[in-house]
């Protein structure tokens, strides 16, 4: 048996390519989604509706039978496609070919009269996700819509997560005969209804850096507590965050390791509580300052406020009110292999956190930071002593 997935491009006939054409003309047997079915049909008899997980069953089925299969894959096969799908999950000693389509990201593009050549891409058809984070960190987003997410769903997301000033292009049944294609805030599209497929663009032209380092002089001051600048890279470096991780910061205070750690988790979300309603304010405050939205804040006094949030990964605890035992062990209910970073500066703080880590048989390392700062004094500087800090980093399993 071959089988050979060719790409049909985003819809219109017209756009089939000649080697797609072809191939769906020389097959014994065509798949295909329903969206495709009439166009097809016009190129051979041999077409049938199959979803993709029995268009796998029925290749592997029949894969000692000598035929030849074409399976019609809408866009580009190398663009978030059913292609990828099939050939993993196909037998082994089934030959496979590919041709490519023409995908919608080039098709809308095209459109646009923009380049992709710096744009992020990311699904969200069939997926619940936020777009939120993408947008934040790229001054381009183009995403696949449907199934759980549409485009007004996501004009929802973005309003939310204060970036109203963005520029959203909605592309909707591309190359068909309702093509439409809008270009707004949004507001403008939130009450909106789009087809199931539409595609969309999202420009932020005040995307945030995320490859910088955040200074203490970057966050809005307040009298909630704030951890200094070379405290919060050395949580970083002891959690280490990667773009996928659900992170939680306990005790927010003004927000400053918080979006520091949003920095990192630049395609997920931090999710954080905070006990007192003027530091939430304050969080917020430096959300907007830095340009991190990826994170979702709560007036709680923690446990409190975690139970609906999603496992967590990893997890900064910078004040506990004395709940650490119980924090952890609602984190550990949730991801046994979730991975803690404690700070501590009073030696009552140091004792309580180092024998809770032990009653939950968590690995431990810990640092104490001694840091000072220089000062101008005159035609000198000083340097000028902070207090130590203990960074207790403890999991389950340490990697080393």
């Amino acid at each position: 048996m071959k089988v050979i997935v060719a790409g049909a491009g985003p819809g219109a006939a017209e756009l089939y390519t000649d080697k797609m054409i072809q191939a769906v003309r020389s097959a014994d047997l065509v798949l295909t989604a329903g969206r495709l079915y009439d166009s097809l049909s016009a190129l051979t008899d041999k077409v049938q509706v199959m979803g993709v997980m029995d268009t796998v069953s029925y290749i592997n089925a029949h894969r000692k039978e000598s035929m030849t299969i074409c399976v019609a894959a809408s866009g580009d096969t190398g663009f978030y496609s059913i292609a990828s799908t099939i050939a993993k999950n196909v037998r082994p000693e089934i030959e496979m070919e590919f041709i490519s389509g023409i995908g919608s990201l080039s098709y809308f593009m095209a459109k646009l009269k923009l380049g992709y050549e710096d744009v992020k891409t990311v699904s969200l058809h069939g997926r619940n996700k936020s777009i939120v984070p993408y947008v934040c960190y790229h001054e381009k987003v183009f995403a696949l819509t449907g199934g759980t997410l549409k485009v007004q769903d996501i004009a929802k997301q973005l309003r939310k997560a204060g970036l109203s000033n963005v520029t959203m292009y909605i592309g909707e049944n591309l190359s068909l005969e309702e093509e439409r294609i809008l270009t707004g805030n949004p507001a403008d599209f939130a009450e909106m209804e789009f087809d199931d497929l539409s595609v969309l663009v999202v420009e932020n032209k005040n995307y945030a850096n995320r490859h910088k380092t955040l200074k203490d002089e970057d966050f809005v001051r307040g009298k909630s507590p704030m951890t200094k600048e070379a405290v919060r890279n050395l949580v970083l470096s002891a959690l280490e965050i990667e773009p996928t991780d659900i992170v939680y910061d306990i005790g927010a205070g003004t927000g400053s390791v918080t979006c520091a750690m949003a920095y990192k988790a630049y395609e997920s979300t931090v999710y954080a509580v905070e006990k007192n309603s003027e530091g939430v304010e304050l969080v917020k405050q430096n959300m907007a300052a830095t340009g991190a939205g990826n994170i979702v804040i709560r007036n709680a006094l923690a446990p409190d406020g975690l139970s609906d949030f999603p496992p967590a990964d990893k997890v900064f605890i910078g004040g506990s009110t004395g709940n650490l035992r119980e924090i952890m062990e609602v984190v550990l209910a949730k991801n046994p292999t979730a991975v803690f970073a404690v700070t501590a500066v009073t030696l009552e703080t140091i004792s309580q956190a180092t024998e809770v880590f032990k009653e939950l048989q968590m690995a431990t390392e810990v640092v104490c930071a001694n840091i000072a700062t220089a000062k101008k004094l005159g035609n000198y500087h000083l340097m000028q002593a902070d207090n130590p800090v203990y960074i207790i980093k403890g999991a389950r399993k340490l990697e080393n």
